[in-house]
């Protein structure tokens, strides 16, 4: 909340897969000011990759002095009463430049992108995520603040896969509403880790 600044962080102890990765998590926002999901590197502006919501947007990206890779959203997110579901895919391997960065909201892929703020990463680059000199954090950037104001709560981190945002949510039958897969199936990989949260519990899954 904006009164405490809690965050996760870890560094892995080996290397993992620095080219394929997957993270996902069912969000709820307490307000509209910047906030980070997800981020992993060395330095704030040197060697870091980030997931965040900025104001309405979510942008995602690397950055090592010029970006990376960039994508922001057109779409506005402005409910801060509901909760939302959000993965970003990576997979630098893919011939096609538009299959090397997914990002889904609500199990929707979202390829509406600001103009200048839609690049996408480099055959087979190598990003900091997996790196044991980058340093995992969720809710807060690799320094430098933007801690996330809000709820996260089933958050899941693939090592070396891409995948589907039907992996962790469904689309309701009855309802049409999007809704969480309480035990979603997947390999974690070296680095993988799985945080569920009930209540005050934090349960932590992880492969490393």
């Amino acid at each position: 909340d904006d009164d405490d600044s809690p965050y996760l962080s870890r560094t892995p102890s080996s290397s993992g897969n620095r080219k394929t990765f997957t993270f996902s998590a069912w969000v709820k926002r307490n307000s509209f000011a910047r906030g980070v999901l997800f981020s992993c590197g060395t330095s704030l502006g040197s060697q870091e990759n980030g997931i965040e919501f900025d104001s309405t947007v979510i942008r995602c990206y690397s950055y090592t002095g010029s970006f990376g890779y960039n994508i922001t959203t057109n779409a506005k997110y402005r409910d801060s009463a509901a909760w939302m579901h959000v993965v970003f895919a990576l997979d630098t391997t893919q011939a096609s430049s538009g299959n090397r960065a997914k990002l889904y909201v609500n199990g929707v892929q979202q390829t509406s992108f600001v103009s200048g703020e839609d690049t996408y990463p480099s055959q087979n680059t190598d990003m900091y995520v997996n790196s044991t000199s980058g340093t995992f954090r969720i809710g807060y950037y690799t320094s430098g603040g933007s801690y996330f104001n809000g709820v996260m709560s089933h958050v899941h981190f693939c090592d070396g896969t891409a995948l589907a945002p039907t992996v962790f949510g469904s689309t309701d039958s009855t309802t049409g509403e999007w809704k969480i897969n309480t035990s979603p199936s997947f390999t974690l990989g070296t680095n993988g880790f799985t945080i569920l949260k009930d209540g005050n519990t934090i349960t932590d899954q992880s492969s490393n």
